[in-house]
């Protein structure tokens, strides 16, 4: 069993650390089954493990039809990924990351004449242009930047609300 390749990933993991690492990596709704498999658990394991998930707001459960899907919920997902930024990074560390990131946009706007990313993907009608995969590259890697910008500038936003609070449980 430790000689297969497809099963290094589970070692050391708990049922519900694999039901979790699977569940919340989906990229489309699934059912339990399907994570049970995944996570190489029993399908009475994973419903288990989904469920509190999706009561703590990490999932979104769908009971449309016959069976329930699960997939992770972008608004929990967002909060959780914000969190551990007020709790790992300081103001100034974030502040710089911002700084790095609307630089990086300045850039994309000055190298492809654009003002958002879709003027970009726009630009790829063009006939007289030879770098298309580059644009949409960059197109990707603008929406990403700026989905991560939003993020650091509420996680800023907090330590306005929250002054002088400790910024982890374990701090």
């Amino acid at each position: 069993m430790s000689g297969d390749p497809n099963r290094d990933w589970t070692e050391g993991l708990s049922a519900a650390e694999r039901v979790e690492a699977v569940a919340l990596t989906v990229s489309e709704p699934q059912t339990a089954n399907w994570v049970a498999a995944e996570a190489e658990v029993a399908h009475e394991t994973a419903t288990k493990y989904l469920s509190q998930l999706a009561d703590d707001g990490n999932l979104i459960a769908d009971s449309q039809g016959q069976q329930t899907t699960y997939e992770p919920d972008p608004v929990g997902q967002y909060l959780i990924e914000m969190r551990e930024l007020y709790e790992h990074y300081s103001p100034d560390e974030l502040a710089r990351s911002l700084e790095e990131m609307n630089e990086q946009i300045r850039a994309w706007k000055s190298e492809y004449d654009a003002e958002t990313s879709n003027q970009l993907r726009a630009s790829l009608a063009s006939e007289d242009i030879g770098d298309e995969r580059e644009r949409r590259q960059a197109a990707r890697e603008w929406d990403h930047l700026a989905t991560r910008r939003r993020l650091v500038e509420d996680a800023l936003r907090l330590y306005d609300r929250f002054p002088g609070e400790p910024r982890s449980a374990s701090a």
